[in-house]
């Protein structure tokens, strides 16, 4: 029989995800490290996820929220042929690094926003965060890694930020950890897959460790339904629920959300 328990992990010896050096024998995170074998290979498997569920189309504009290192930047660098890319985030390391390593048509943009983990010498609240766009600006905005880093009112005020620079009918790609009965019912038995261990129980939701609660937090779906809805990004079903909770319609580990702007 399979052993389920877990020692529950407090504390945490990683870096902060924002003091990450770029050499091969750090730990990808998501695909931060631009030289570990794994950013490729995730950059290449959203580029593809894009095309197939998102429509992305070469004449597109495409903003990147939570850019990082250009995971999704690489593989797009000879897509566009009248549309283009933008990336923002809040680390100035990475935008430093995108600007110097990217078609110069790509634009970086870097916007101040504190978060314990990327950038906590921040002077924007992210409660309060605008984009630096006008909007209906973009035809799809994606987010790829970027709400399992944050709580519940801080996803709010990105969401509306989202739709209010999309398109009409344009279309939101998002990753995320969702809080449901079925994941709730795999964290409460200690069956969720690696490399999440949720195992702290916070105000929106459950996080990973105590001391550092937004290196991975999962939040409720219904809440953030409801956020979607108010924000006129209506998704299209189903949700394709990630391979950290066993599902069957996973397309990656996270769970991903694809909306169309009312």
């Amino acid at each position: 029989m399979e052993d389920n328990s877990i020692t529950k992990i407090t504390k945490i010896e990683l870096p902060r995800l924002g003091e990450l050096n770029f050499n091969s024998s750090d730990k990808p995170l998501g695909g931060i490290n631009p030289n570990h074998l794994s950013f490729k290979i995730i950059g290449q498997q959203y580029f593809k996820l894009l095309i197939e569920h998102a429509g992305l189309q070469t004449s597109y504009r495409v903003l990147d929220v939570g850019c990082g290192t250009g995971r999704l930047a690489l593989p797009l660098s000879n897509f566009f042929d009248k549309g283009n890319y933008r990336g923002l985030d809040n680390n100035k390391k990475y935008i430093d690094y995108c600007k110097s390593t990217y078609p110069k048509e790509f634009t970086f943009d870097h916007i101040n926003v504190q978060h314990d983990e990327f950038n906590p010498n921040g002077n924007i609240n992210p409660i309060s965060i605008e984009f630096p766009y006008k909007n209906c600006s973009f035809d799809i905005v994606v987010a790829l890694g970027l709400f399992n880093h944050f709580k519940l009112n801080w996803s709010a005020q990105y969401i509306r930020q989202i739709s209010r620079v999309l398109k009409p009918r344009g279309i939101f790609f998002g990753t995320f950890i969702l809080l449901n009965q079925l994941s709730m019912t795999y964290i409460e038995s200690k069956k969720v897959k690696k490399p999440f261990r949720f195992q702290f129980k916070n105000s929106d939701g459950w996080s990973e460790y105590e001391d550092r609660p937004l290196l991975n937090n999962a939040l409720p779906e219904q809440a953030l339904r409801r956020v979607l809805i108010r924000s006129s990004l209506m998704i299209r079903e189903p949700i394709r629920y990630g391979q950290w909770c066993d599902s069957k319609l996973a397309l990656t580990g996270h769970d991903i959300i694809i909306a169309k702007k009312n």
